[in-house]
């Protein structure tokens, strides 16, 4: 072989070896822009709650914190009114933590419940929005957001006109802005589109809106099962611009008797291709909201490498530690957040409705159920242990944001076991036992109906109900040969 074609062959192998080297670093990088957006209706964290939010996200690696929550005056209702004086001084203090931290505080303004548009007094909206944003600039801020999301006006042209003034004669002319970030109106697939057409909406704010604007978007849904590729690509081609993504988990401000401690799922591979940001909309509960946050973390840092049962396991124990295997506990019957509306999360306590399956159709069938009747058992002391744990174990703070939930998990296991005692003595024949459990069970479903807590809906709860449905049955069955006899 000749120099030349020597030559040719070593350098042919190293642009493939370097090409490869690229390809995976494409594949594993991070989305650029990691974090949590406080913009959940309810109870706005406290200052401390938001300056421990911030050290939290420095160990867990996200970059932005979006200041939007919804129950903040000033920042919705009314949004025209400069903060007062002790308002202001919290904010610094904020800022602050946020830049001690390598944090970027961006701050949010939601206009549109009441913003004029066009003419003298949408001109003066406009100078009250850039005098607000004028004094937090001077503060310190350097990332800026306007919302329009759940409202009722539709006025795209309006509203891309208000966004464009404010990048052109802010945004644009201040040094050192990092992001100018937007919400639409129509934030989700399921309402961008319909039998597959884009909205006359969602087309005029596409193609209205400056290029430089960061647009927040929450998947086919306001709070989804999860990201398609497909979805997020056609949605990011629509816009000309990679999306930043509004994710709505733990958010739980539409179902506040359940908390939201699973990890985040269902982001199909390849759809980070599409995203510049990664934004959670987290719990009212901070503390609790941790546990979900630093699993966003894992998969925003490395979105092809990300494995949810990996990072759900390491955040517990890192955030846990010794109380690790009993918030694993608790933990797992309160994943899945769903209503008419709104479905995402994993199923609460799979291993356990597995078994809660399998020992119903072995009952149904006649078969022996002792084995899986003795794990049952065995599950549910561990889920009274883990509630008695953390409840003796779990700091102060921690403790009064999940109390009530704690309780149900010890008063659902009780119940449970109940249940479980109930079937297995009607299968050996103890009616007189069967039928004071099944009064004792009744008694003690009426009790946890009478709560606004929801846990393990579709497991540990449910067990009860179809406990009793198959009792019931047999009870009918009965009543039908005793009047059959009489006849």
């Amino acid at each position: 072989m000749n120099f030349g074609i020597r030559l040719g062959v070593v350098l042919s192998a190293f642009c493939l070896l370097v090409g490869s080297r690229v390809s995976a670093q494409a594949e594993n990088s991070a989305i650029e822009i990691r974090g949590v957006v406080e913009g959940f209706y309810g109870n706005p964290w406290s200052e401390a709650e938001r300056l421990d939010q911030f050290s939290f996200y420095r160990e867990q690696g996200l970059n932005t914190y979006i200041y939007a929550p919804k129950d903040d005056p000033y920042h919705r209702e009314q949004w025209r009114q400069p903060y007062p004086a002790e308002k202001i001084k919290k904010l610094q203090h904020l800022i602050a933590g946020a830049e001690a931290n390598k944090v970027d505080f961006v701050f949010a303004l939601s206009p549109g419940l009441d913003m004029h548009f066009g003419g003298e007094d949408g001109e003066r909206d406009v100078e009250a929005l850039l005098a607000k944003f004028e004094r937090l600039y001077d503060m310190g801020v350097r990332s800026f957001a306007v919302f329009f999301d759940d409202i009722a006006n539709k006025d795209a042209t309006a509203q891309t006109a208000v966004l464009n003034e404010v990048n052109r004669r802010f945004i644009h002319k201040k040094s050192g802005i990092r992001h100018f970030f937007t919400v639409p109106t129509e934030y989700f697939s399921a309402d961008m589109k319909s039998a597959g057409i884009i909205s006359p909406y969602t087309r005029d704010f596409a193609a209205g809106l400056d290029a430089d604007i960061l647009v927040l978007y929450t998947g086919q849904g306001v709070v989804c099962e999860g990201i398609r590729r497909e979805d997020i690509e056609e949605i990011a081609a629509v816009y000309h611009r990679r999306m930043a993504v509004w994710w709505n988990y733990p958010v739980n401000d539409y179902r506040r008797g359940k908390l939201a401690l699973g990890p985040i799922t269902g982001i199909e591979a390849g759809a980070e291709k599409f995203m510049t940001a990664f934004i959670m909309n987290p719990m009212e509960e901070a503390r609790l909201s941790k546990i979900s946050l630093a699993t966003g973390a894992a998969y925003a840092a490395a979105p092809r490498q990300y494995i949810p049962d990996k990072a759900w396991e390491d955040a517990i124990q890192a955030q846990y530690g010794s109380l690790a295997p009993a918030m694993h506990a608790f933990a797992d019957h309160s994943q899945r957040m769903e209503n008419s509306w709104a479905h995402t999360g994993r199923d609460d306590a799979r291993q356990l409705r597995t078994r809660l399956d399998r020992y119903l159709q072995l009952f149904q069938q006649a078969d022996d159920t002792d084995l899986t009747a003795a794990l049952l058992r065995d599950d549910f002391a561990a889920m009274k242990k883990a509630a008695c744990a953390l409840e003796g174990g779990l700091s102060p703070e921690v403790k009064a944001e999940c109390r009530p939930q704690l309780q149900r998990l010890y008063a659902l296991a009780a119940a449970d076991e109940t249940a479980l005692a109930m079937l297995q003595s009607q299968a050996a024949g103890q009616k007189h036992v069967s039928e004071y459990l099944r009064g004792r069970l009744l008694w003690q479903q009426q009790e946890l109906a009478a709560k606004n807590i929801q846990l393990s809906e579709k497991t540990a709860e449910k067990f009860i109900a179809e406990a009793l449905a198959l009792t019931a049955e047999k009870v009918a069955r009965d009543e039908g040969k005793r009047n059959t006899g009489r006849k």
